[in-house]
Order: C-alpha cells, then sequence, then structure tokens
C-alpha cells in the first residue's frame, strides 16, 4: 500500500509527533478557545459546516437526512510534501483535527461520486484525534483510492463505536488506484486504532487495485479490535489484499475479538492474499525490523464464502498470507523485507467457511 515504506513503528511515531507540532504550530493562528468550546450539530447544514473549523470539538445530538444530496468530505487529505514522510503526512490546515462525538445518533441517506478523487466518505481525512458513537446508513460513494463510507484516510487516530449499513462503495480505476484501500469504515489507516465498530456494505473493486476489507482497506500500524463485518467484495482480475474485517493489517499489533460473518468475496483471475478475517497481515520477529507481529486472538470466521478465478495464490480461512515484497528489500537493502511477515492466530473459530478456487 501507499504507506509501505514507512512502515517501521518509530518512522511512523515521528509522523505522528510531527503532525502534532505542525498542527500546534497551526493553532497559534486560530482562536485559543476553539480547543475548548462544544459545537452541537442539529441539521445538515450545521454539519456541513464542520469544514469550515476543521480544528473544533463537535457533538451530534440529532439524527440527520441528508436526503441523497451530494457530500463534501469533512476535512481533505492534501500532503505535507511530495516525497517520503511528507507524502504520507496530513496538512493540518486541512484534515479534521478535532472530535467527534455523534452520542447514538445516525446520519444518513448521502452520496459521494467523485471517481477521479481520493480520500473520501463522510470524513475525508482525519488526523491525531477521534471520532466515536455514530451510525451511517444508506450511502454510496464513488472514488479512486482510500474510499470509504465514514473515514477515507485516518491518520493517527481512533474510530471507534461507528456503526455502517446499507452502503456501497464502487473503485474507479485512474492512476492513483493501483494500491486501492477500500474499506466501510475506513479505507486508510496510519498509526491508528478502530475499536467496537460494525459494518454491512458492498465493495466493488476494479482490475489491478488492492487493499479492500469491509471494515477497513489498507491497514498500517492500525489494529482493529471488537468489530464485526457482514457483505460483499467484488474484485477484478489482479488484485490482491482482500478480506472480511480488512484488506490487510500490516504491522498492526492486534485483530482482537472480530467476526466476520455473512460475508462473500468474489475475486477474478491472478488474484491473491485473500483471507476470511484479512487478506494479509504480521510483522517481523527480527527486533531491529521495529514492527510488531500482529496478534489475532478470539475472532469468528463464519458464513464466509471465498471465489476465486484461474491462478489465485495466498487464500485463507482466516489470513491469507504474510506480506513480503522483494522489492522493497532491494531499495532498502533489508533482507527480511523479502521475507513474509509473522502473525499468530489464537482462539480463533471458523465455522461454514467455503473457499472455491477456480483451477
Amino acid at each position: 500500500m501507499m504507506m509501505r515504506k514507512n512502515a517501521m513503528i518509530l518512522a511512523a511515531s515521528v509522523l505522528c509527533i510531527a503532525f502534532g507540532m505542525a498542527s500546534a504550530a497551526a493553532e497559534t493562528e486560530r482562536e485559543q478557545t476553539q480547543n475548548t468550546e462544544v459545537t452541537e450539530i442539529a441539521t445538515a447544514d450545521e454539519l456541513k459546516a464542520v469544514n469550515d473549523n476543521l480544528s473544533g470539538n463537535y457533538v451530534l445530538t440529532a439524527d440527520i437526512d441528508l436526503e441523497g444530496a451530494e457530500w463534501t468530505p469533512l476535512g481533505s487529505f492534501v500532503q505535507m510534501g511530495e516525497e517520503g514522510e511528507e507524502a504520507e503526512t496530513p496538512d493540518p490546515e486541512y484534515a479534521f483535527t478535532g472530535t467527534f462525538d455523534g452520542q447514538g445518533h445516525t446520519i444518513s441517506n448521502f452520496t459521494i461520486n467523485q471517481p477521479d478523487n481520493w480520500a473520501l466518505g463522510l470524513f475525508g481525512c482525519i488526523a491525531n484525534t477521534e471520532i466515536r458513537d455514530f451510525n451511517v446508513d444508506h450511502v454510496q460513494v464513488d472514488g479512486t483510492t482510500m474510499a470509504s463510507s465514514v473515514v477515507g484516510y485516518s491518520f493517527c487516530s481512533t474510530v471507534s463505536g461507528i456503526k455502517l449499513s446499507d452502503a456501497l462503495i464502487t473503485a474507479h480505476a485512474t492512476d492513483m488506484s493501483a494500491e486501492g484501500m477500500y474499506g466501510g469504515i475506513v479505507g486508510a489507516g496510519m498509526m491508528s486504532r478502530i475499536e467496537n465498530c460494525t459494518a454491512a456494505a458492498d465493495i466493488v473493486m476494479p482490475d489491478k487495485t488492492a487493499n479492500a476489507g469491509i471494515i477497513g482497506g489498507g491497514l498500517e500500524l492500525t489494529s482493529v479490535t471488537g468489530s464485526l463485518a457482514a457483505g460483499s467484495i467484488t474484485a477484478g482480475n489482479e488484485c490482491y489484499g482482500i478480506g472480511g474485517i480488512s484488506g490487510c493489517g500490516f504491522g498492526a499489533e492486534e485483530f482482537t475479538d472480530c467476526t466476520a460473518e455473512n460475508v462473500t468475496i468474489n475475486a477474478g483471475d491472478n488474484c491473491y492474499w485473500i483471507g476470511g478475517l484479512t487478506g494479509y497481515a504480521g510483522g517481523y520477529e527480527e527486533e531491529e525490523a521495529g514492527i510488531p507481529v500482529t496478534e489475532i486472538a478470539g475472532c469468528t470466521i463464519q458464513n464466509v464464502t471465498i471465489q476465486t478465478g484461474g491462478e489465485a495464490d495466498g487464500i485463507g480461512e482466516i489470513v491469507g498470507a504474510g506480506f513480503f515484497m522483494e522489492g522493497l528489500a532491494d531499495a532498502y537493502g533489508i533482507e527480511y523485507y523479502a521475507n513474509p511477515t509473522v502473525f499468530r492466530v489464537e482462539d480463533c473459530t471458523t465455522e461454514n467457511v467455503q473457499i472455491d478456487e477456480a483451477a
């Protein structure tokens, strides 16, 4: 995925710290009261106005029906620079950096039709923050990469207590779509956490793209706990990284107490790294790698069907495979990058999992 080259925990921690410093510097130009005031949101116009103050603190006080309107995501992913760590770090002037407490209310009936754009969802990009406790219902999103119903790109943040239903995410092939990252709750996650979320969603991805899961798409150093997924993923040819909960969990500390239930994955020819829980996961046991060995524990994979076309590889009831890419070893001169990552599965159960690989 886009963030592989910065996978080490130390590097990711530096990114979070650097973002926080940049955000703090930007805050000196704003009214300090914005950090303490809480703004109540009860109408569609008030929800849209979050884009006028992306560092504010918000509580949802009523259900909001957006009546099928085209939605402009709250916050956007504007890179700090074009290369290295800056290419993966959101500019704090454009990302949502406040807090959002939904108090159990529902936001429903919106569409996002930006097939050439990235970081799409109710929130386009969140950074160094927490959003929690709301429902999202009846959503249709068309985008090219980092597309989701709730958060396009989560950077150093926590997403918790979100319930998604009746969602369709359709990915479109562009020059940016090769690494994909499509999810019901989070499209792409870096150094984040997804906790106690539920998603019922369908995802459609084109040929030659990757990293799709009903909870999260491309997750790096991002753990998922206590979450449940149901729905379908339909992939074209030459795709990789597909799973019921997530497309990948590269460098994640844990996938615990999660359930993928009533999930159907249909993939085309030459697809690989597909799992009932996650497409690929893990870290390296070498201490110098700085990437944790993923603990997968207490998870349930039930009533899951995986169908693939010809020449499929790395298909599993729980995890498809450990990630590896020889090109990373060549690029960074570090041998362990050419070896599959390591993950540990404990106390997980599978029931009625069907894998149908074409010859």
